[in-house]
């Protein structure tokens, strides 16, 4: 690798893990943990995406979520709520007994959709939140 690493301890669910040694175990990683660099690098990349948003920005928010998860349900419609200038429309789809998917149609500053997306991310329940900024001009 060539720089100084520091450890890291991750606790996994059994599923990921398995998906995870499967990749490794197909070849196209050497490690468990170049796996999880490469891993943490695009998600990296993408949070620094998500951040310093500028300017008014039209795009969608795409929220995976477990709706069992106490509360997370009421506060995805408590943020519609709270950004109806900047959610234009939502999307709502049940993917399995537990999983939803949200697409949320926004436009406004990006101030205002990175507000919207802080408020997301540390929700319970939330497994994953995207953002996609479109050129409408």
């Amino acid at each position: 690798m060539g720089e100084d690493v520091d450890r890291m301890s991750v606790t996994l669910p059994p599923s990921l893990l398995d998906e995870l040694d499967g990749i490794v175990d197909a070849g196209e990683y050497d490690s468990r943990s170049e796996a999880t660099r490469d891993a943490l690098r695009a998600f990296v990349t993408e949070f620094t995406r998500q951040r310093n948003l500028t300017g008014d920005l039209r795009g969608t928010v795409v929220v995976l979520y477990d709706h069992d998860h106490g509360g997370v349900t009421d506060e995805m419609t408590e943020l519609q709520h709270d950004f109806t200038e900047t959610i234009i429309a939502v999307h709502h789809v049940h993917l399995s007994g537990d999983l939803c998917l949200e697409s949320i149609a926004v436009d406004g500053t990006g101030e205002r959709i990175e507000q919207l997306l802080s408020r997301i991310r540390p929700l319970k329940g939330v497994h994953r939140v995207a953002l996609t900024v479109v050129d409408a001009e």
